[in-house]
C-alpha cells in the first residue's frame, strides 16, 4: 500500500475540508488511473490539527476493494461478462436528384 499524503492547506472547518477531499479524490483518481494501464481508487481522510482541519490522502489499486471491475489491469480478467457482438454497418443508398 501507498503512503498518506498530507495536503499542506488548513481549513477552517470541516465542511470545507470534505468539500475539497472530495474534489483531490477526484482529481488525482483521473490523473493515476490511465486508460489500460493499472486503475487506482483514492482514500481520503479528513482531521482536525491544532491549526485547524487537514486533508490526507492515499491511492489504492482498485482491485485491493471488494468487487473486481474487471479492467484486467491487475492480469485477473474478473468475472465473465455479456459477450460483445460487433456492430453492423448500416448501408444508406445514395439519392438520386
Amino acid at each position: 500500500m501507498e503512503e498518506w499524503v498530507t495536503l499542506q492547506a488548513v481549513y477552517a472547518s470541516e465542511k470545507e475540508a470534505r468539500k475539497v477531499a472530495g474534489i483531490v479524490e477526484i482529481t488525482e483518481s483521473r490523473l493515476l488511473s490511465l486508460p489500460g494501464g493499472p486503475q487506482y481508487d483514492i482514500e481520503t481522510e479528513v482531521f482536525e490539527d491544532k491549526d485547524g482541519w487537514k486533508i490526507r490522502w492515499k491511492r489504492v489499486p482498485a482491485a485491493a476493494r471488494p468487487g473486481c471491475s474487471s479492467c484486467s489491469s491487475c492480469g485477473n480478467n474478473g468475472p465473465a461478462g455479456p459477450k460483445k457482438k460487433p456492430a453492423k454497418v448500416l448501408q444508406f443508398k445514395p439519392r438520386n436528384n
